[in-house]
């Protein structure tokens, strides 16, 4: 078992995209302040689905690392409507310069439509579409059932997913073996997919222990809000 390294992502432009409640955002706030050790970092929020769980609630934070996020004018308040920000373009602009691009897009094929808005700037920066699962979920709970909704994110987003991270857990009940009992449907959704596991994915924090799974492992915080 090794940690991922963010250097280690092969684009400057990264977008995770995945089913509702897979931890999705949690991930793309990780790799952002990750990312932002080394190189100039931005965070798209690009969750136009899900008004609860968002990148945007790290901004104040985030500030202060020099990590800027980038969201809505109407994130988090009474009127959350979809709108893109002009920085968008800003932060792509200097993606091609070496910064760091992470978006963090909204749950399923609802979520991952609103790209088509970006399609064509976005493919001229071969961006790394990171896919998130979790065995965990009551609609994902096969690797076959993940696999529809990959297929259907793609098709909604029109980019191609191209590498797959296991974020499986059980929120504050996750314990190492849960992490470890994914790795055989994780080694599955590859194989059905013909999509690599870029890395496994969990909270030190919470689970007992150092989970013992062939991939690359990235530790992660609990950067979003806490139903309890």
């Amino acid at each position: 078992m090794e940690r991922f390294k963010t250097e280690d992502l092969d684009s400057n432009v990264i977008i995770t995209v995945g089913h509702f409640g897979c931890g999705k955002t949690n991930v793309s706030v990780n790799l952002a302040e990750k990312s932002a050790e080394r190189v100039k970092t931005y965070l798209i929020d690009y969750d136009n689905v899900n008004p609860y769980f968002r990148s945007a609630d790290v901004k104040d934070d985030f500030k202060a690392k020099g990590i800027e996020v980038i969201a809505s004018d109407f994130a988090n308040s009474n009127v959350d409507i979809p709108s893109v920000s002009p920085l968008v373009f800003t932060a792509l602009t200097e993606a091609k310069e070496g910064a760091r691009v992470i978006f963090d897009v909204g749950g399923d094929m609802l979520g991952a439509v609103s790209l088509g808005f970006l399609h064509d700037r976005l493919a001229e920066l071969h961006p790394l579409v990171i896919y998130v699962f979790s065995a965990y979920r009551p609609l994902t709970d096969t690797p076959e059932k993940a696999y529809e909704i990959l297929k259907e994110i793609e098709v909604s987003c029109k980019f191609k997913v191209n590498a797959l991270v296991n974020n499986s857990n059980l929120g504050a009940y996750t314990q190492k073996e849960d992490v470890e009992a994914s790795e055989g449907y994780a080694e599955k959704i590859c194989e059905i997919s013909g999509v690599p596991l870029l890395f496994t994915s969990y909270i030190p924090d919470i689970v007992n222990g150092k989970p013992a799974v062939k991939s690359a492992v990235l530790e992660m915080k609990n950067m979003t809000k806490k139903l309890f």
